[in-house]
């Protein structure tokens, strides 16, 4: 039975509202700038986190930024999940897996350490701070298997092997997806990787690049890549040039002593 999009709204708020009381946080009352919308916010001392729904475009939004002391929120938004929410065909189950994703987005060790990158000034430099576990758990959302499997990753193994992880559970799942995939579905699929690469570490820079849209064939890549963020189409032509190559890493020079140490260390 499908659930209409404002009680979807309402039903994945007021569980991400429990969680995030957890933390402190207080949800404030909030109407959307545009009539399109639905908006609702959850404030701290340190950071904010905003969930949208935007009507014409049936997404489900989670986003965050720093408060300041002085305006609240200080409106530079960063996405952390993008949903589709279709509810001619999307039910209270669909509404319940948004929810869970969200609050993963909202806690956890990612989440601990945005709070505390934010009580120090922003830097010019805004770094993503999201680990290849938090990578993970985006794929998610395309692939609900994956739950288990990193939960049995996270039993099992520590730290989180997050190359290892993407190789062999997340890629080997890319290929059939995008080949069977409509045009809304490989849009949230581009979209994954385009926001996660954006928000992401190093690390999960590279897996995103050298691990996973390296393991795409030609056809498959030419597929989604068009879909990609401008960011990620750069970085990953680039890295496609790598594609089953082996680097070979930099030979270090042995610098040569001089005529004057060695002279020295004979003497001594």
């Amino acid at each position: 039975m499908t659930l209409e999009y404002t009680k979807a709204f309402e039903l994945i708020t007021d569980k991400l509202e429990e969680e995030l009381k957890k933390s402190g946080y207080t949800r404030e009352k909030v109407a959307a700038d545009d009539e399109s919308e639905l908006a609702a916010l959850f404030t701290s001392e340190n950071v904010a986190y905003s969930v949208i729904y935007v009507k014409d475009k049936q997404q489900m939004i989670l986003r965050t930024c720093p408060m300041t002391a002085e305006e609240g929120p200080d409106n530079d938004w960063k996405t952390l999940s993008t949903w589709l929410y279709d509810d001619f065909v999307s039910t209270q189950k669909d509404a319940e897996s948004i929810a869970n994703d969200f609050i993963d987005g909202v806690s956890g060790t990612v989440a601990i350490k945005r709070a505390k990158q934010t009580k120090s000034k922003k830097k010019k430099s805004d770094d993503g701070n999201a680990d290849p576990k938090f990578l993970a758990k985006r794929f998610v959302t395309v692939f609900p298997e994956l739950r288990e499997e990193i939960q049995m990753e996270e039993d099992c193994y520590y730290p989180f092997r997050g190359a290892t992880f993407a190789k062999e559970h997340i890629a080997p799942k890319l290929p059939a997806y995008i080949k069977s995939s409509n045009g809304k579905e490989l849009e949230k699929l581009a979209n994954i990787f385009s926001l996660q690469y954006s928000n992401g570490d190093v690390d999960t820079r590279a897996v995103i690049t050298t691990v996973l849209i390296n393991s795409l064939d030609q056809g498959e890549y030419d597929k989604i890549s068009e879909k990609f963020s401008d960011e990620l189409k750069v970085a990953a032509r680039f890295a496609r040039k790598y594609k089953d190559k082996t680097v070979k890493p930099e030979v270090v020079k042995v610098k040569k002593p001089s005529k004057f140490s060695t002279l020295r260390d004979q003497q001594s």
